[in-house]
Parts: structure tokens; sequence; C-alpha cells
């Protein structure tokens, strides 16, 4: 993706969107406030991307909810690539399904789980180009106890 492109979807200038070379981008250079907040969130499935959907990091929630990524190499770490390429993990991908009357709150469907209502953040480091998502179900729903039953028994 150009500067002048990721810019205007960043809302930037295409001067203050860094160039796709800069030595920080590199996986094993990661070390951003995204990752930093991610990993607080251990309760919760959460997930940093790179600009080009490269996955950065993953919780436990996350790698029990859509599969480990970080643990792998080359293109099977980017989430589309991944998708086209590996039916299984089509087969962890959760797909929205509809709204709920609450809202924010969405309902999503997963082949290990079946129904979940989540909510679902994304934050932007426009410095780093990077994307913190994450998922959240309201404490104490029958979407929070399947989130927590598969994370407990991956970990």
């Amino acid at each position: 993706m150009d500067r002048e492109l990721l810019a205007h979807f960043l809302r930037a200038r295409p001067e203050e969107v860094a160039p796709p070379d800069r030595p920080g981008d590199h996986v094993a250079c990661v070390a951003h406030l995204l990752r930093h907040i991610s990993e607080r969130l251990a309760d919760h499935p959460a997930v940093v991307f790179s600009r080009f959907g490269e996955v950065l990091s993953q919780t436990r929630p996350a790698i029990a909810l859509f599969g480990d990524y970080t643990g792998l190499g080359g293109s099977s770490r980017y989430l589309v690539e991944r998708w086209w390429t590996d039916p299984a993990a089509r087969g962890r991908y959760l797909v929205q399904v509809g709204a709920t009357e609450h809202g924010r709150l969405r309902r999503y469907r997963h082949a290990e789980l079946g129904g979940l209502e989540l909510y679902r953040q994304l934050l932007l480091d426009p410095v780093e180009c990077q994307l913190l998502l994450v998922f959240a179900a309201v404490p104490g729903s029958p979407s929070d106890e399947k989130l927590r039953r598969l994370a407990s028994a991956a970990g």
C-alpha cells in the first residue's frame, strides 16, 4: 500500500506515515505500545497487527480462539494469507452474523464455540501503523463462559 493511500485511511498527511522500510517494522524488533497494551489484556482475545496484516502478537485467549500465528514463519503470520491457504484457519475464523439490541455488542459464529456475543474494539497506532484488535464478552454471559473454557482448555 503506498503512503498516500495509507495516509488517507489513517487520516494523516503522507509525510506523517512511516515508509515501509523502517527498521522498527521487523517482527524481531517489535516493542511497541500496542503490544505492551495487549499483554495487559491477558483475559481477552487480543491481536496486534502490522500495517501489512502480519500478526505481531496475540494473547493466550486469541491463540485459543484463532490459532497461533506468532509461532509461524513467512506468509503464515498474515491473517488473510493464512485464511486463504489453510482450511483449518478458516475453521477458526470468527464470522460476524449480526448486531444485537445493545448497540456495539455484535453476534458472531465460531466453528468450535458456536454463537458468541462480543464487543470488538480496534485501536490504531498511526505512528507505527499498527492495529490492536480486542474482543470482549459481557462478564458472566454465556459468551464469556465459552471464551473462558476455550482459553483454559488451551492453556
